[in-house]
């Protein structure tokens, strides 16, 4: 999307025009990580968080391509577009519940509490 916030190679846009999703990656010596957002509703308080940023660092974007599933969809919650996500993959892939580990759910704790010790 031409001045989409946060541009990238791998956004999920309607029509286009408005950035609904976008997946980032990053692969170092060691590790490598993959993660998404996705925009079910509320594309006014991305717009209203994202102005000033991007003023600040006096980067050119367009507001009117912070969009959200919803405004595409009128009606739509988080639910459906976590429905519909679960069974487009489930179709391709055999998707599995897990639990998180006691030992990863501490470190989320501390690292929620601000220190990593």
């Amino acid at each position: 999307v031409p001045r989409e916030y946060c541009p990238g190679a791998w956004s999920v846009n309607a029509r286009g025009r408005t950035k609904l999703a976008g997946i980032g990656q990053r692969l170092i010596a060691g590790g490598a990580h993959a993660g998404g957002v996705i925009v079910v509703s509320g594309s006014e308080l991305l717009r209203s968080a994202l102005e000033p940023v991007y003023e600040a660092l006096e980067l050119d974007w367009d507001p009117d391509t912070a969009g959200s599933v919803a405004d595409e969809v009128p009606g739509v919650d988080l639910e459906a577009v976590e429905e519909a996500i679960l069974a487009e993959l489930g179709a391709e892939l055999t998707l599995v519940d897990g639990e998180l580990d006691a030992e990863t759910l501490a470190l989320a704790e501390r690292l929620e509490d601000g220190h990593l010790a």
